[in-house]
């Protein structure tokens, strides 16, 4: 609710503004976790880890196909920790992810510039873009993982419970993506987009102290770095008929 009503305060006050573009989109976002020190059978992984909404300005250059985009999200920073299939009993027989989101919250605000390679008065379009966002992560206070199951056979004991190091983080991370979709009415926009993210600082540590078949193993360490993939719905309305 309250997403909702940010959205429609940002329509208001951008009309009054003679703004251009307002979209509101669904993201499903995808991260990466390193694993400095693996579990016995894991490794790295790249995982849809969470959902959010964002929400974009975009305005059109006169007399050009390039336009200027800023935009806001707001989400959870996973950790996953990957285990041989039927590694544990929760494992229900197939590699599971065992990860915590709890303990950091990641704010993004992002700007680029897109170029419109499909004609600007057809229905449908095509624009990829560049940019670079400001990436901020905020802890919570969780620094435990807890939800779910003790790691608990019958390859992987659990010596201690997992354990998590979020970090407050404030960093530059480039992006690249495109946008497509049609506008209808030449007003409403419903589109999809892709955007890549590398950030060069972890934001979250996951730590777990355990035995493998018996024996100790040294403890495993993962971490968050940042690098992601974001894909979006949205749906927009534009200020400017750019469509005659």
């Amino acid at each position: 609710m309250k997403n909702i009503f940010t959205f429609f305060l940002i329509i208001a006050a951008s009309n009054q503004a003679h703004a251009q573009s307002i979209t509101a989109s669904f993201v499903q976002v995808y991260t990466h976790t390193d694993a400095k020190v693996p579990v016995v059978n894991g490794g790295d992984n790249f995982e849809n880890t969470s959902t959010t909404t964002m929400v974009t300005y975009e305005h059109f250059l006169k007399n050009s196909k390039y336009s200027l985009h800023t935009s806001y999200s707001k989400y959870d920073g996973c950790t996953l920790v990957y285990f041989e299939p039927g590694g544990w009993i929760a494992g229900g027989g197939y590699a599971l992810a065992l990860g915590f989101c709890g303990g950091i919250k990641l704010h993004r605000f992002d700007l680029g510039i897109s170029y419109l390679l499909t004609q600007k008065n057809k229905r449908f379009y095509f624009k990829p873009f560049v940019g670079a966002g400001l990436q901020r992560s905020k802890k919570t206070g969780w620094e435990f993982w807890r939800e779910g199951l003790p790691i608990n056979g019958p390859s992987y004991f659990e010596l201690e419970p997992m354990s998590a190091e979020p970090m407050n983080t404030t960093q530059i991370v480039p992006s690249l993506g495109f946008r497509t979709g049609f506008v209808f009415w030449k007003r409403l926009d419903i589109g999809l987009g892709v955007q890549g993210v590398y950030a060069f600082k972890p934001y979250q540590k996951m730590y777990l102290k355990y035995q493998y078949k018996g024996e100790v193993q040294p403890m495993a360490e993962y971490e968050s770095t940042g690098t992601g993939l974001f894909v979006t719905l949205g749906v927009g309305y534009r200020f400017a008929k750019l469509i005659k």
